[in-house]
Parts: C-alpha cells; sequence; structure tokens
C-alpha cells in the first residue's frame, strides 16, 4: 500500500486507553495513535497534559485507508464512544484534557465533521446540546510507548477502568438498545412527554406522525382494533400510552 494513498484522521474522546481499540478494530484503519493534540507545548509529557496547563486533549491520531473506509464512518466510530453532551470531560475523567474534539486535517474533514454533529445534535438522541468541538487540526504529539495500545498489553486493567469509569454502559444504554418507535400526533402533549422521557434517558427513536403516514395508523389499527396516540414500538412490542415502567422495562 502506497503511503501517499492513506489519510490521518485525528479524534480526542476522553480517555485515549479506550479510544484505541475501536478505531483499530475498523477495517481500512492502519493505525491508532494514543498521544495529545490543540495544545500549545512541543512535545508534552504525560504529567504535563495532566496539570491541565499545555491545552493539549488526550488523542488518537487514525491512519487510514479511505479506500476502504470514509471519514465519515470513522466519525460515527467517534460518537458512539463517547457522550458529546459533556462539555467538562468524559465519565469520571474531568478536566481540560478530557474535553472532546474532531480535529480536522482539511476543509473536506471540516465539512463531513460540521454535518456530523448537527445530525447528531438535530437526532433528538441527546437531551442536551452536543459540547463536542469541530477544531483546526495544527499538531500531535504521540503518547509515552506504555499508553500505546494499552487494552491489548493490560486487558485486565482496561476492562476495570472501561466498567468503572462508566464508559461502557454509557455505550451500552444509549447505542446497543433495542429499536424504539414512537408512534404520535403534532398536538398529543402526552406524546411529547413521552417523547422528552426517552431523550432524558439517551435512547434513541424514530418519530412518526400517524396523521401523515396512512401505512403506520392502518398498522396500528390491526395491531389494537383503534387508533390513539402515543404508541411506543421497542423491538417487536407496543405499548399504548405513555407506561413509564413497561418503557423501562423493555428497554433493559
Amino acid at each position: 500500500m502506497e503511503e501517499r494513498s492513506l489519510k490521518k484522521a485525528t479524534f480526542a474522546g476522553g480517555c485515549f486507553w479506550c479510544m484505541q481499540l475501536p478505531f483499530e478494530e475498523v477495517e481500512g484503519v492502519v493505525s491508532a495513535v494514543a498521544g495529545y493534540a490543540g495544545g500549545t507545548k512541543k512535545n508534552p509529557t504525560y504529567e504535563e497534559v495532566s496539570s491541565g496547563t499545555t491545552g493539549h486533549l488526550e488523542a488518537v491520531q487514525v491512519t487510514y485507508d479511505p479506500a476502504l473506509v470514509s471519514y465519515e464512518r470513522l466519525l460515527d466510530v467517534f460518537w458512539t464512544q463517547i457522550d458529546p453532551t459533556d462539555d467538562a470531560g468524559q465519565f469520571a475523567d474531568k478536566g481540560s484534557q478530557y474535553r472532546t474534539a474532531v480535529f480536522f486535517h482539511d476543509e473536506e474533514q471540516k465539512r463531513a465533521a460540521e454535518a456530523s454533529k448537527k445530525a447528531l445534535d438535530d437526532s433528538g438522541k441527546f437531551a442536551k446540546p452536543v459540547a463536542t468541538e469541530i477544531l483546526a487540526y495544527s499538531a500531535f504529539y504521540p503518547a509515552e510507548e506504555y499508553h500505546q495500545n494499552y487494552a491489548q498489553k493490560n486487558p485486565r486493567e482496561y476492562g476495570l477502568y472501561k466498567t468503572y469509569s462508566g464508559r461502557e454502559s454509557f455505550i451500552e444504554r444509549t447505542w446497543h438498545t433495542k429499536n424504539v418507535i414512537v408512534y404520535s400526533t403534532p398536538r398529543c402533549m402526552t406524546c411529547h412527554a413521552v417523547k422528552a422521557f426517552l431523550r432524558e434517558k439517551n435512547v434513541a427513536f424514530e418519530d412518526i406522525d400517524i396523521t401523515a403516514n396512512s401505512e403506520a395508523r392502518d398498522m396500528l389499527i390491526q395491531k389494537a382494533g383503534f387508533i390513539g396516540a402515543p404508541v411506543v414500538q421497542i423491538g417487536d412490542e407496543f405499548i399504548f400510552g405513555f407506561d413509564r415502567k413497561q418503557i423501562e422495562r423493555l428497554l433493559q
């Protein structure tokens, strides 16, 4: 593979131990290096970055083959590993060095990153706005060797850290839940309450207006023998009305 065919992408997603492995597992990614980006100090050490005085964020620089994996796919991987609404850090790690950011290397990456962030913000998946910054790339400094490939070198410690930091449960709850659909009408206040409830729990859902979708309306009549809103579909099960306990049970 010729070097000139490869591209780089740089992401800050909190602790870089937890960000390396998800990118390394993507087909088309050649390498993912843990390091520091966004600050002013050249060749910083981990201790200096941890002090919060360098302006650097813990980051991962991904080298990838654009013929095998798109930048948009890498953005998708990034978003599904972080809490993009936290502007103070990530999970148990708080401090400026743990903030999230996408560092774009060119205008094409900038446009893609901004569009991806807006799509996530507009999706209603999160109750709070997306706080991740889209920043121009300037420099990247690889972290010390003992930080590289931490998940492979120290699988037990990595597993414990990912679990007890809260990252693993957040990812599972936010991205691996069952498919959820809310059948609603525009003026239904209970429908709005159901959707607010799901957003507070970071549950992704599809919102279908049954006043404008005759196929969905006919399907609900067939299921229940009547038409009403809201109806929440979780997997293959339907909840008629706003039943918090039933929704929580089916989401587990």
